[in-house]
């Protein structure tokens, strides 16, 4: 069964999305400025539990006016998210995953990179992964 504590509602897929997109920690002022989707009655209850499940992290305070607030940042990357994602995918079928089959989409489609820079990043991965699990 796909875990459900795993998967992000749409309102919060978009302050995540806020989150990983900023260069810098922000404070719920910051995301609230930039959501489309989500109240500010329900700002607050969606962080805490983004914390509770691990996926935003308090990294700071900040004085704004005569109060201090906390300053979120993400606990996960979205290449992490997207793993997460595919993995729990997979983990409640019988399918195996298919690294040819997912390789060859990413080289198909939309990808911004060029055909010898993914390559690069690929040779590398295989050599730092055999590195790392002493297969030669």
């Amino acid at each position: 069964m796909v875990k459900k504590a795993s998967h992000l509602t749409a309102r919060e897929y978009e302050i995540m999305k806020i989150l990983w997109n900023s260069e810098k920690p922000m404070i719920i002022s910051d995301i609230l400025a930039l959501t489309q989707t989500v109240a500010k009655n329900s700002l607050h209850p969606m962080i805490n539990n983004l914390m509770k499940r691990k996926y935003i992290k308090v990294v700071g305070n900040i004085k704004v006016a005569k109060t201090y607030c906390r300053m979120y940042a993400p606990a996960i990357t979205v290449d992490e998210y997207a793993a997460q994602q595919l993995n729990d995918l997979f983990s409640d079928t019988n399918k195996s995953f298919d690294v040819a089959s997912f390789l060859s989409y990413l080289t198909k489609r939309g990808r911004k990179k060029t055909d010898d820079v993914f390559i690069n990043e690929m040779e590398k991965f295989i050599e730092s992964y055999k590195n790392e699990n002493n297969i030669y």
